[in-house]
């Protein structure tokens, strides 16, 4: 059982790491930042905006928007351009 209780917190760690962005479930639509994960603090995130640490199952993902390049732009298209120039160098 050791095992698996140290399993889930490493994994708890890597979900919650710092810059992860959380909602609280109980605050819909309140986004914050995970500052910290310490497993020797109960509740173990500690988070930017909300001076009470919280608990994983308080907490939903927030997942990132991916980058997305802009091909109309002229402006994404020549730094793009420029950059493989560089690197064909």
């Amino acid at each position: 059982m050791a095992d698996r209780a140290s399993w889930s917190q490493a994994q708890e760690i890597a979900v919650y790491h710092p810059g992860q962005k959380v909602e609280i479930k109980h605050r819909p639509g309140v986004v914050d930042t995970v500052i910290a994960y310490d497993p020797m603090m109960v509740p173990p995130i500690v988070l930017a905006s909300d001076p009470q640490p919280r608990y994983p199952e308080e907490l939903t993902l927030v997942d990132r928007p991916a980058k997305m390049f802009d091909w109309l732009n002229p402006w994404a298209r020549n730094q793009i351009g420029s950059s493989l120039a560089m690197t064909q160098q």
